[in-house]
This record gives C-alpha cells, sequence and structure tokens, in this order.
C-alpha cells in the first residue's frame, strides 16, 4: 500500500490505524516536541489558499486522514483505509492507548465554551484520562508566553489542542521548541466530527464542504498541468 499520497502539491501520510499507532509511539522515546494533526476536506481546501495552513500540515510528524474524500480524491480506494478515515479510529485508538499507559494530558481551547464542551467530551468518553492542566486563549487575552509557562509547569506528556487552523500552525511553527512534552495532538477535525450530531443541517454542510474540496482540486489540477 502507497504510504504517501500527493494532493494540492502536498505530501500526506497515508497508514492504516496500527501504523499510526506504531509510528505514534515511536514518539515517546524523542526528547523535542512531536505534532500529530488531523486533516480534514476543510483544512486541505484552505491549506490551497493558505500558506501557514500548508506549512503546518507539512511540519506534522504525523498527519492523519481525518475524511475518506482526501483518499478517493488520491486513487485510495482500500475498504480498510476508507473505514478508518470515516470512523476517525486513532483519536479513539491512541487516547485509550496513552490513558492506559497512564500518560498525562494538558487541554487548549480557544474560548471558554469550545473547552467545557471539549472536557464533558473526555470525561465522558474517557473517564480515567489524567488532566494536569488547561488553557483557554480567549480568557487570557491570547497570551502564548503564558501558555508555553503553563504547560511546562505542568509538564504533560501530551497536549489536546481543539484550536483552529491558521491560527494553531503559526503558533506551532514559531513557538514548537519552547513547549516541553512529548506531543502535540491537534485533534478539531476529528473532536469536531465525533461531536456532531447528523442532523438534516449537518449533511447539508458536509456536502458543501465535499463539493468545495473536490473544486478546490480540480483547480489546482488545472494550473499544474
Amino acid at each position: 500500500m502507497v504510504k504517501k499520497i500527493r494532493l494540492l502539491g502536498m505530501e500526506i501520510d497515508n497508514f492504516t490505524l496500527r501504523e499510526e499507532m506504531m509510528k505514534s509511539e515511536t514518539f515517546y522515546h524523542k526528547q523535542e516536541l512531536n505534532i500529530i494533526r488531523t486533516v480534514s476536506i476543510e483544512m486541505l481546501s484552505m491549506a490551497a489558499e493558505n500558506q501557514t495552513v500548508r506549512d503546518g500540515i507539512k511540519q506534522a510528524d504525523l498527519v492523519v486522514v481525518g475524511d475518506r474524500e482526501i483518499l478517493t480524491e488520491a486513487g485510495i480506494y482500500s475498504a480498510q483505509r476508507l473505514h478508518e478515515a470515516s470512523e476517525h479510529g486513532f483519536m479513539s485508538e491512541f487516547l485509550k492507548e496513552r490513558i492506559h499507559s497512564n500518560s498525562s494530558f494538558f487541554l487548549v481551547a480557544q474560548s471558554q465554551s469550545d473547552f467545557n464542551a471539549f472536557l464533558q467530551f473526555l470525561k465522558l468518553k474517557y473517564e480515567n484520562i489524567s488532566i494536569v492542566g488547561n488553557y483557554v486563549l480567549d480568557t487570557c487575552s491570547s497570551d502564548y508566553d503564558m501558555m508555553i509557562n503553563e504547560i511546562n509547569a505542568a509538564a504533560p506528556d501530551i497536549i489536546l489542542s481543539t484550536l483552529d487552523s491558521p491560527q494553531e500552525d503559526a503558533f506551532l511553527m514559531q513557538e514548537k521548541a519552547k513547549i516541553s512534552a512529548r506531543v502535540w495532538y491537534s485533534l478539531s477535525a476529528d473532536y469536531e466530527t465525533t461531536q456532531k450530531k447528523p442532523s438534516f443541517l449537518f449533511w447539508i454542510q458536509q456536502l458543501i464542504h465535499k463539493g468545495r474540496f473536490k473544486n478546490v482540486i480540480h483547480n489546482y489540477e488545472d494550473r499544474h498541468e
């Protein structure tokens, strides 16, 4: 199976769930911060027009495909991979494994309401999770230095972030070396999808995102023929 797919001029990991878990395990033997990022069709559409988002995806140590349409547009039709991308299995397996291994977590969110929903989700799904700290950007005037200090003081193994692109991308590219942790997991695409109920409006929004993604792909291909 092809381990890298190429879309919009970017290389994206195409690992099975088992391979993703194996690669993530190597991060705990390294001293530097490792970035795990789940990419969605919305994020890739944004990356086609925003260099910061593009660079943020490129700097990730593990890119997890979060939508099956990313695979099919790249010519990948493996039933296993399509299922894994649709079900967002990596997030669940990763969190279960790290909780079982007694890893500690630090939560980062944009707003207080985002944080409250995020915390409720984690406590409901992963009741044994060890959360050693949190930081809400909006309540602290987006003070990144203070956030870094609080993360380093808490000394977590893993940072779970629901920040959006391109803000998160720009922050990590500039400040990554200052953060004392093993993993920064940017899981907005996974977390937001699992949170949404399949309402009629949700499906309409999904159709719009899928249509825009196809147009972005085709426009890029037309420009680079």
